[in-house]
């Protein structure tokens, strides 16, 4: 079985560097999930954003709080979704004050041939999301992005939404993971972003663990949608 991030990257998977290729080519069937155990440099936002990103409190997907030196973890777990997909499940925990929790699903949508990010744990907001290969690094960015309601999708106009990047690289150096991310709006800057350094490990999936697979059977935005 490929990975989801390696199907979606394509021939340019090998150009990684072999500890981008070992973390991100989690596959559904090794039983095992990713930790990454890390300090977030700067949790960035502008002040305009935080209502926005205290309503996403509601569903683990934004929050108001930013903050330099913030300790955090990331779990990633793969899965088949309910067509046969391999899908990924990442919840990511923020030790600000309160703590917060920021979770997402990863599936590959066969009709927009790319991957479909579903966000929270409803997954009311869904965006493209484009892979690949960047000098050793793992660079992905967000295209049209929809708001689903009763299982229908409606794309969000340009004012609505964000511009976003993600840029994961492992450093010889430091003999860690850095990750940096940005979201921004037209309208108020900066919604979310963060700059940090992580170590990761394998470790075996908990099979007393809370499932994620509610978001493995909702249907995703068609080719025309």
């Amino acid at each position: 079985m490929t990975g989801l991030f390696e199907r979606e990257v394509g021939d340019d998977w090998e150009t990684l560097h072999p500890r981008v290729r070992e973390r991100y080519g989690l596959e559904a069937d090794e039983d095992r999930i990713v930790v990454g155990v890390g300090r977030m440099t700067e949790l960035d936002r502008n002040p305009l954003a935080v209502p926005i990103r205290r309503l996403g409190t509601l569903d683990d997907f934004l929050f108001p709080e930013g903050g330099s030196d913030v300790p955090f973890t990331i779990t990633t777990e793969a899965f088949v979704d309910d067509a046969g997909n391999e899908a990924l499940f990442l919840h990511r925990r923020f030790e600000t004050s309160p703590p917060r929790a920021f979770v997402d699903t990863l599936r590959w949508n066969p009709e927009r041939g790319c991957l479909t990010d579903l966000f929270g744990r409803r997954g009311h907001v869904a965006a493209d999301v484009r892979v690949r290969a960047d000098n050793e690094s793992l660079a992905l960015s967000i295209g049209t992005q929809w708001l689903r309601a009763r299982g229908t999708y409606v794309a969000l106009p340009n004012p609505l939404s964000v511009d976003g990047h993600l840029r994961d690289w492992y450093d010889d150096d430091a003999d860690r993971f850095r990750v940096a991310a940005e979201s921004t709006n037209p309208l108020v800057g900066t919604v979310f972003g963060y700059t940090g350094t992580f170590e990761s490990d394998f470790r075996p999936t908990d099979p007393d663990a809370a499932t994620r697979s509610a978001l493995g059977g909702i249907d995703l935005p068609g080719e025309n949608a």
